[in-house]
């Protein structure tokens, strides 16, 4: 495999993740900035938020490590999923795409040593 590819796949996985775990914090800061909506009231809000900090977890440490933070964010989205009552997974997609691509870097690297960059 051309190792521009390699490359290519690397920091693609790398922008979005830095792309989306930047929009979560604006987010995030703006909720706590002026808030609109008072805080988590149901267990399954609570297991919702720190399933999200998992997940921006993941997308940080897949900076450094692609197998443990492609891990990391898929497992805890899928588990956001099935404790949160989804109704369009298209966001969930968009937020899994940094993890797929960090675990096919991984992949790719891993299965081809011969490839070194």
């Amino acid at each position: 495999m051309p190792s521009k590819l390699l490359l290519v796949i690397r920091w693609m996985a790398r922008s979005s993740a830095i792309l989306l775990a930047g929009t979560l914090l604006v987010f995030a800061i703006g909720e706590i900035v002026t808030p609109h909506s008072g805080p988590p009231t149901l267990i399954r809000e609570w297991i919702g938020l720190a399933l999200t900090g998992f997940w921006l977890i993941g997308m940080l440490l897949g900076l450094r490590w692609e197998l443990l933070g492609g891990l990391i964010s898929l497992c805890s989205l899928i588990a956001f999923v099935c404790v949160i009552n989804v109704s369009g997974y298209g966001v969930i997609f968009i937020a899994a795409i940094p993890a797929m691509l960090f675990l096919l870097d991984w992949a790719l690297r891993h299965f081809h040593r011969s490839v070194i960059v």
